[in-house]
């Protein structure tokens, strides 16, 4: 974040929301889970264990491809969190197709509340260059724990959640 004080000087929401909706910062609405690797050790490629993704490369249009498994998983995400890469590059996501091990280049975002998570990854795709803008380092990029969750979000009442995810796939359908 060189040259920024604050999340919210990177990541700008509107200062005027439609009624009904509130701001809040992405650990209000969410628990983070920050990945880490365990050792190479217990990885194969046979499927024995959980699904285990290092970061972006493993990452398709909206699903993760399982190259790997993890016999003795560190951080596990749960099916349809939202996975972020933290780590060069910053920002892309996927969800989790299934229950799955995350190494130290991947956070995991679960809505809480009753949020959908697609409503969430939508709105982090919409950013993604601010987030990426986030991301510090020399050799590589990376985004940290505590800006991931200072993240701002915009919040929809419950109710609209569902119809904006709905419009949002609707109109990727036409493309």
């Amino acid at each position: 974040m060189t040259g920024y004080e604050r999340v919210e000087d990177v990541v700008r929401l509107p200062s005027k929301l439609p009624s009904g909706w509130t701001k809040s910062s992405l650990t209000e609405v969410a628990e983070i889970i920050m990945g880490q690797s365990p050792s190479s050790m217990f990885y194969n490629r046979e499927g024995n264990g959980l699904p285990f993704f290092q970061g972006k490369a493993e990452f398709g249009d909206l699903y993760p491809e399982v190259v790997k498994w993890c016999t003795a998983p560190g951080k596990i995400a749960q099916k349809d969190d939202v996975l972020i890469s933290v780590r060069a590059p910053v920002g892309p996501t996927n969800l989790a197709p299934s229950e799955c091990c995350i190494g130290r280049g991947l956070a995991a975002i679960r809505p809480q509340g009753g949020m959908p998570s697609k409503y969430i990854l939508n709105y982090l795709r919409s950013i993604e260059r601010d987030i990426d803008a986030l991301g510090t380092g020399t050799t590589f990029k990376a985004i940290s724990g505590k800006t991931l969750r200072e993240i701002p979000v915009p919040i929809a009442p419950p109710d609209q959640q569902e119809l904006i995810v709905a419009e949002i796939e609707k109109q990727f359908s036409r493309l």
